[in-house]
């Protein structure tokens, strides 16, 4: 019979029970004398009955999954749990042929109690059809032990989670909105010892977030799609937990963990020294430090087309001032700038933002970056025209609250839009945006996001620059 490797957490291996060796040799002598068979023989035959012994024992599992929440599917699953990532299936093994998901307690409200498998995609874009279908399906199947595959692999020590490294994966908003976030909140409670399962897995992404996935984990990721082995596990999580955009409800998340924990796990990773941000006080005579605001910059779409001007009354008001784009270059999704894929370009930049007490940016995936300030700083997001108010509050308004910091959203007009160069004011982009919004995103992004560039109003936004200053106050 095939004998499974067994791959604990780096613990030693349980030896035989005290009783095993003179049993042994009290059977091999019975049987050497009556029917003259090998006593080397005999010992293999015992071992691999230990073996299935202890393979054959099934316990009673135990489905907990939840299908209502409208960001993303998960099923956490406890028993004998086997993974085959080339059919894309996981196998709850039972006791007993026949078993039910209302049996082993799968209390999702859409699977009939009397259903043997069902379906899931383990990705945290869930209401966007689009995006979903290029997401791998996986089959969670109730099966008894023979028939189920047989065990390649024995995780016996290790809990597993299951998701996808596919979907927006390399714009670097939703490597962390969909996929690092989501995994902090599953995963973090482990204490590292837990092993990814990942299909359409991302080499150039588990180099370039190194630092955060060793941070969650001690053991090697799992390529699916490239293992035809079957790994087999006493707990499995299919999907991530996502409460919220780039952002955490500690009221569901395990260990009621919340953005700050998130912000100081960053900061263990990276090294990053500053906790805190400065804290102006009323002038008193003595010479202080001016806070640092570091303005994002973008080489296209949504650029500042003022921005000498913007520095300059930013400086006016009391910050010292420094303009950047974090990542000089720009290339196709997964390129590699450096050797390491990335790595060193996400140190650099981390440390680079931690240094800052404020962040002024364009609406964009630039201000994913927050996450590196330290708490107490300020985020200062521009608004393009378009609609965009609450898709960008909630986006990069609601996270810097939750990480202990102010912001400040700052919404332009059409004379500050350069759509105004390139449409009448009386065309419906300036006038009802709606029914764009409602004909497709495609035709948002488009316009709003892919054509418009901003010209500060220097003596409107002048307030908000001084709101800043007062705020590290």
């Amino acid at each position: 019979m095939k004998v499974p490797v067994r791959r604990g957490s780096f613990k030693k291996s349980r030896g035989p029970p005290s009783c095993g060796l003179p049993l042994l040799l009290l059977i091999a002598a019975v049987q050497f004398f009556v029917i003259g068979k090998p006593f080397p023989s005999l010992l293999m035959d015992s071992r691999n009955f230990f073996n299935l012994a202890e393979e054959e024992f099934i316990p009673e599992p135990r489905v907990s999954c939840e299908f209502n929440d409208t960001r993303s599917d998960f099923c956490e699953m406890a028993g004998a749990i086997r993974v085959r990532g080339s059919t894309s299936e996981v196998f709850v093994v039972t006791p007993r042929r026949g078993a039910t998901a209302g049996e082993v307690g799968a209390n999702a409200t859409w699977i009939a109690a009397n259903a043997t498998s069902w379906k899931m995609k383990p990705y945290t874009r869930k209401g966007e059809s689009r995006i979903m279908n290029g997401i791998t399906e996986f089959t969670v199947r109730l099966s008894a032990a023979d028939e189920a595959p047989a065990c390649d692999v024995m995780h016996e020590d290790v809990p597993a989670v299951l998701y996808s490294n596919g979907g927006y994966c390399g714009n670097y908003y939703h490597d962390f909105n969909d996929n690092i976030v989501p995994l902090f909140i599953t995963t973090r409670h482990f204490g590292r010892e837990v092993q990814l399962l990942v299909t359409q897995k991302q080499a150039w992404w588990f180099r370039k977030y190194g630092e955060i996935v060793d941070g969650l984990t001690r053991h090697e990721a799992v390529d699916l799609d490239g293992d035809a082995r079957v790994h087999c596990y006493r707990r499995v999580t299919v999907g991530l937990r996502s409460h919220k955009d780039m952002s955490i409800d500690p009221r569901r998340a395990p260990n009621n963990l919340s953005m700050v924990d998130f912000k100081r796990f960053l900061m263990w990773r990276y090294a990053l020294p500053r906790e805190h941000a400065i804290r102006t006080e009323e002038d008193d005579g003595e010479e202080r430090r001016r806070p640092r605001l570091l303005i994002i910059t973008r080489r296209s779409k949504r650029r500042f087309m003022n921005l000498e001007e913007i520095v300059a009354a930013a400086e006016e008001v009391g910050f010292e001032v420094t303009a950047s784009d974090l990542m000089p270059k720009k290339g196709a999704p997964g390129e590699v700038v450096v050797g390491d894929g990335g790595q060193a370009r996400m140190a650099d930049a981390s440390a680079t933002v931690n240094a800052f007490d404020a962040m002024l940016a364009v609406h964009g995936s630039g201000l994913t970056n927050l996450v590196f300030l330290p708490m107490n700083a300020v985020v200062v997001q521009v608004v393009p025209l378009g609609r965009m108010e609450a898709l960008a509050m909630d986006e990069y308004g609601v996270p810097p609250r939750d990480m202990n910091m102010r912001y400040l959203q700052y919404n332009i007009t059409a004379e500050e839009s350069t759509l105004s160069e390139l449409y009448p004011r009386g065309h419906p982009v300036f006038l009802n945006p709606g029914p764009i919004h409602d004909q497709s995103w495609s035709l948002v992004k488009e316009i709003y996001l892919g054509k418009q560039d901003v010209r500060l109003d220097i003596a409107r936004f002048r307030p908000v620059l001084q709101k800043a200053l007062d705020l590290l106050r």
